[in-house]
């Protein structure tokens, strides 16, 4: 199990899912990919799509502002 980070500060859907996308078919089942992000919407479009496509994730706000992401890849 591996475990990635992707930098999504400062942009704004539909960027960080496309990013997140790629970084995704990338990665193996069972990798976690850590993303951080300074906008809540971003954070919750983010959760969104990945329950969506079947992976696990989980978010925190880690900062007044600053939310962690964490996928879990669960399918290719």
């Amino acid at each position: 199990m591996e475990t990635y980070y992707l930098d999504i500060w400062n942009e704004m859907c539909p960027i960080p899912i496309i990013k997140t996308q790629r970084k995704l078919k990338e990665m193996s089942c069972g990798d976690i990919l850590i993303l951080e992000t300074d906008h809540s919407c971003t954070s919750r479009a983010l959760v969104l799509w990945a329950r969506e496509h079947g992976h696990e994730v989980e978010e925190n706000e880690v900062s007044n502002g600053i939310w962690r992401l964490k996928v879990t890849k669960k399918h290719n």
